[in-house]
């Protein structure tokens, strides 16, 4: 693979516009995603993107590889637009509708749907690609920053599910922590995973101190 500059990559001797394609879905987002979407909104997709470079470096990957992850995560929530529940398939489609017309081939989205879809709950990944992305999407398990996110969730499901009491809201996060989520990556197994666990410590001392107060 060539690569040219900042705009194109050359990959079997196709020539894709990944900036254009970023500036295109990043206008539709910044505009168009709904304003209650305090954990879903265009700074989820940036802070994703910032953890997709992070381990794509780690994980080594390969330009084409590193581009075509790079586009996913930046039309992984793109279905938001639309609707909250299910939005992924949305996203798929709005990637096969407007990828295309930036020089992106069938085999390309057809990754990138694989990449996206991981994203879904009950879907497990199995590329390194899908992997990665997983990481990304969940990197903040183990940052110090976890605290501060996890209000913005918060507040967002208050509007889309209902308001949730101190103790369920606790319930709820040690139970996805502990039970749902998983990190695949060993850059992220060596550098979240720790965190993650202390995570799950604190939230369940805080738990049992709500219970006895």
């Amino acid at each position: 693979m060539k690569k040219c500059n900042k705009s194109f990559f050359i990959t079997n001797f196709e020539i894709m516009d990944f900036s254009e394609a970023k500036d295109y879905i990043v206008g539709r987002l910044v505009k168009e995603l709904p304003r209650d979407l305090y954990y879903h909104g265009a700074h989820h997709t940036f802070d994703v993107v910032k953890s997709v470079h992070s381990l794509s470096v780690a994980e080594k990957l390969n330009n084409a590889d590193f581009f075509l992850l790079l586009t996913a995560a930046y039309y992984h929530d793109a279905g938001y637009i639309y609707r909250y529940e299910h939005n992924e398939a949305v996203a798929v489609k709005m990637a096969r509708q407007t990828l295309p017309d930036f020089g992106y081939s069938p085999e390309h989205l057809d990754k990138i749907e694989g990449i996206i879809m991981a994203t879904s709950h009950h879907i497990e990944p199995v590329t390194n690609l899908e992997k990665i992305m997983c990481d990304a999407d969940h990197d903040y398990f183990g940052r110090h920053d976890y605290q501060k996110i996890a209000v913005s969730l918060r507040k967002e499901l208050a509007v889309y599910e209902g308001e949730y009491s101190d103790e369920i809201w606790l319930s709820k996060q040690i139970k996805y922590l502990e039970n749902n989520h998983k990190y695949y990556t060993e850059t992220a197994l060596a550098t979240r995973q720790p965190k993650k666990e202390h995570r799950i410590a604190i939230l369940k001392e805080q738990l049992k101190n709500l219970v006895n107060a």
